[in-house]
C-alpha cells in the first residue's frame, strides 16, 4: 500500500502542469482554485477497523463552497458494504499549501452478507459529517487527509436505533477548471 502512495505521489509530482502561454512549471502559486473547477479523489481508509477504498467527484461553484459525491466500497471479511453518498463540502479560504474543509450530507449503505450467512443484503439510509484538510503538491494536485463519523439508522421491526461509524482516509486530489480566469481571479486589471 505504501508502495502505491509514493508512486503515486511521484507521479504527481513529476507530471509538468499545463499554464496559460503552453509553459509549464512545478512551483506552487498559493492560489486555491477558483470557482467553477471539479475536483476528483481516490482515496483509501479505514471504517471502524476494516478497509476503506473511495472515489470521489467534486464540483465547486465557488472558491468555498462546493458539493462531491462518493462511492466507497468496504470489503471486510463476513460482510461487504457499497456506500454512496453526496455532501455539501465548506473549504477555508486559506492561501497556503494547507486547506481546511467542513463536510456534511447523506446517503445510503448497501450491505452484502458473506457466503456464511443465509442472509438477504440490506439497504439503509446514513448521514455523515466530518472534516480534514487538502496539502497541495501543486495547484492542481493535493493530498486529502479526513475523518468522518456516519450514522446509519437502523429501521427494522424488532428495533430502531443507528450505529454509528468512524472513517480515517487518505488520498490523491486532482483539479481541474471547467472555464478560463476572468480578470478578476487572476489579478488582472480588466
Amino acid at each position: 500500500m505504501r508502495r502505491w502512495v509514493w508512486l503515486l505521489v511521484s507521479l504527481a509530482l513529476g507530471a509538468p502542469a499545463a499554464r496559460a502561454g503552453g509553459a509549464t512549471d512545478l512551483t506552487f502559486s498559493g492560489h486555491a482554485p477558483a470557482a467553477g473547477h471539479l475536483a476528483l479523489t481516490a482515496g483509501a481508509g479505514v471504517l471502524g477497523s476494516d478497509p476503506l477504498y473511495n472515489l470521489r467527484l467534486g464540483y465547486f461553484a465557488s472558491p468555498w463552497l462546493g458539493i462531491e459525491a462518493t462511492l466507497a466500497h468496504n470489503p471486510s471479511s463476513n460482510v461487504h458494504a457499497l456506500l454512496h453518498y453526496a455532501n455539501a463540502t465548506a473549504l477555508a479560504p486559506n492561501r497556503w499549501r494547507f486547506r481546511p474543509f467542513a463536510t456534511a450530507g447523506g446517503g445510503i449503505i448497501h450491505v452484502f452478507p458473506g457466503t456464511s450467512i443465509n442472509a438477504r443484503s440490506v439497504t439503509k439510509l446514513l448521514v455523515d459529517v466530518g472534516g480534514g484538510t487538502h496539502f497541495f503538491l501543486r495547484d492542481d494536485v493535493a493530498l486529502r487527509f479526513e475523518a468522518r463519523s456516519f450514522t446509519v439508522m437502523d429501521q427494522q421491526e424488532a428495533h430502531r436505533g443507528a450505529y454509528h461509524y468512524m472513517e480515517w482516509s487518505g488520498g490523491l486530489t486532482f483539479y481541474r477548471r471547467l472555464h478560463d480566469p476572468e480578470s478578476s481571479e487572476t489579478g488582472a486589471l480588466p
